[in-house]
């Protein structure tokens, strides 16, 4: 669903996916609100991430036109987000699992008020069949004194906190990907999560601009390592896709990007089974919606997808990969070694 309240646009959706960490199918809600604008976002004016353009996005949908150098926050108050996330939950109903995204993180103030933090939790401690909080957060914005407050009020149920990681590789993180994130910083918050029983779910980035295909699954697949040598709960492969209006549709439309082949997550899942990786993969769908995503071609897309999804429902390839196609031979060429 979609909606607005006193105009301003969110959304809600629920899913069925396969958990890593209850190892079934579960239903996932996930609601979609416009934050006040990602800390590390504003921070830099927007050199950040250049696969994301929800921060700009959000600021559109708050502020108007006129404002795209405006970096101040543009937090909406406690009683807008309330209103969006209550009918959320009345028009999609309860789910095992309910998530947060707001474009940034969910601890700082700036992006959600304290006093929607305590509704959604407050409320998910009151619902019998929620099992788990997801919210994501940059690492310097993870505390463990508010990790402690948002375990009490959940009352028992499970917090789980994604990070944008995305890549093991120094100069794939923060020089191709802009992440700012030290790895020695990244491993201290992982271990501050896990010794404050949160589980931990890490984004692992497919095709970072400026690799060819060969360099970026190879790199997605030593960064799935990295992850599960850590101990993470959860490892989400984040495939690349264009962004309306970014400098990677720019590259895109020049033929100097291409999103990951689909024969290349396939690879990945399979590597993932066979050395038990907690993997699942991301959608291939945002908003605003992307100008181009993960193909192989017209003629074994959409059975490709569709294998894809199955993976996504039982967390496993249904026996050897049973779609064929030429073009597989392209991708083998392109990541032949």
């Amino acid at each position: 669903m979609q909606g607005t309240i006193q105009n301003y646009p969110f959304s809600a959706e629920t899913d069925q996916r396969y958990s890593p960490v209850y190892g079934e199918k579960i239903s996932q809600l996930t609601c979609v609100v416009p934050g006040g604008g990602c800390v590390y976002y504003r921070a830099q004016k927007g050199d950040v991430c250049p696969f994301c353009s929800f921060p700009a996005f959000s600021r559109h949908v708050v502020r108007g036109e006129g404002h795209e150098d405006d970096f101040s926050a543009w937090t909406l108050t406690a009683d807008v987000y309330k209103r969006m996330y209550d009918k959320s939950l009345k028009v999609c109903g309860p789910a095992d699992k309910v998530a947060i995204f707001n474009g940034g993180s969910f601890f700082p103030e700036s992006e959600l008020p304290s006093g929607f933090q305590e509704h959604v939790c407050q409320d998910i401690a009151s619902r019998p069949q929620v099992r788990q909080l997801m919210v994501e957060a940059y690492p310097a914005y993870i505390a463990r004194r508010k990790l402690d407050q948002t375990r009490e009020m959940l009352a028992g149920k499970d917090l789980m906190v994604g990070i944008g990681f995305e890549s093991q590789n120094d100069f794939v993180r923060n020089t191709l990907l802009k992440k700012r994130i030290a790895r020695d910083q990244f491993e201290a918050k992982v271990r501050m999560l896990q010794e404050a029983g949160v589980q931990v779910f890490v984004y692992a980035f497919l095709k970072a601009p400026g690799l060819t295909e060969r360099q970026a699954l190879d790199e997605a697949l030593e960064t799935c390592a990295y992850l599960h040598n850590l101990g993470v709960d959860e490892i989400a492969l984040s495939c690349a896709f264009v962004p309306p209006g970014s400098a990677l549709e720019q590259q895109y439309h020049a033929g100097e990007f291409r999103p990951p082949w689909l024969w290349s997550i396939l690879e990945i899942q399979r590597r993932a089974e066979a050395f038990g990786w907690p993997l699942s993969i991301g959608g291939f769908e945002d908003f605003p919606p992307p100008v181009a995503g993960p193909s192989n071609c017209e003629r074994c897309d959409s059975d490709a997808l569709e294998l894809i999804e199955r993976v996504r429902a039982t967390g496993r390839l249904p026996g050897p990969v049973d779609v064929k196609c030429a073009c597989k031979g392209r991708w083998a060429r392109q990541t032949e070694k």
